[in-house]
């Protein structure tokens, strides 16, 4: 199995809080936001990755390729969003399911683990969505999700929802063709991209995890590793 990681981002908040280093190699507890997916990944059994990096730190896919965990092919290209991101992984990722992250987002091991697992062992699923019930965020994407995880719905249609998703995802190339008609049509994030796929009925499912940190802010940089020596990580 394959897997993208999204690291196109500005950081702009990191830089406005006096973090000017690339989003991807802000360091939480000692170990940059890059090489922790990157460790994540390997240790789920990924095979390969396609990385998209922004062209203001182009720099970053040569430190990609230099930790030497896995082959990383990259993209450095700035994009509109996540699903523009996505769009440009699509050719290197898309030709078998495949695991979808965004660089910045910090998950127990053994609970990123699990969510690769369970995609891979059920491969009846065209789309996987991983999400919690710790909300720190200024712009959270709720999502309802059933007993037997069925995903009910995204955003305002499920805003009363406890739980909100985390940027971990498992595709199938089934959704690829709803992303170019997305492109298409000019939709301009990854949320309305997986809303439309939910409105067009593919197979998906939630995964919970316990709790899931976004580093958007210098703040969330404590958040984060005060999460992870909490678990002794």
């Amino acid at each position: 199995m394959k897997a993208g990681i999204i690291a196109a981002g500005e950081g702009s908040r990191l830089a406005q809080g006096g973090i000017p280093t690339p989003k991807p190699l802000v360091e939480v507890c000692g170990v940059s936001l890059l090489e922790r997916t990157l460790r994540l990944l390997a240790a789920s059994g990924i095979e390969e990755v396609a990385l998209i990096v922004n062209e203001a730190f182009a720099e970053v896919a040569s430190v990609a390729t230099g930790l030497g965990l896995l082959p990383v092919r990259t993209v450095i290209k700035s994009t509109e969003s996540s699903m523009h991101s996505l769009h440009e992984l699509a050719p290197l990722v898309g030709d078998a399911r495949f695991v979808l992250c965004t660089v910045d987002s910090i998950v127990l091991p053994a609970e990123f683990t699990g969510f690769v697992d369970h995609f891979r062992a059920h491969p009846e699923l065209d789309l996987l969505l991983s999400y919690t019930d710790f909300v720190d965020d200024e712009k959270p994407l709720y999502i309802g999700v059933a007993e037997d995880q069925r995903v009910l719905g995204l955003g305002d249609s499920v805003k009363n929802s406890p739980h909100v998703t985390v940027g971990l995802y498992g595709m199938s190339p089934a959704v690829l063709p709803n992303l170019e008609k997305c492109i298409a049509r000019g939709t301009k994030r990854l949320r309305n991209f997986l809303g439309q796929l939910l409105h067009d009925g593919v197979a998906a499912q939630g995964y919970r995890l316990s709790k899931a940190v976004d580093v958007d802010r210098p703040s969330d940089v404590r958040v984060a590793e005060d999460f992870l020596r909490e678990h002794r990580i």
